[in-house]
């Protein structure tokens, strides 16, 4: 799956679960901004803007998750 996609699943499930999100998907979370840290110094200017504001997205996924 891309990073998108998963990001955005996140995202559904979170704003679905009076629970906010399990387990598996704070790891993947975690895994995904592990990809993008390393992705985003490798990318042209014109794509290293979608996938900084996918890496703000997950962020504050998982931010909104811990206040919970």
């Amino acid at each position: 799956m891309t990073l998108d996609t998963v990001i955005s699943g996140c995202v559904t499930y979170y704003l679905g679960s009076e629970d906010g999100l399990d387990p598996q998907r704070i790891d993947m979370l975690e895994s995904c901004l592990g990809d993008l840290n390393g992705l985003l110094p490798e990318l042209a200017d014109d794509a290293s803007e979608y996938f900084e504001r996918l890496r703000t997205l997950a962020s504050l996924l998982l931010e909104a998750h811990q206040r919970q």
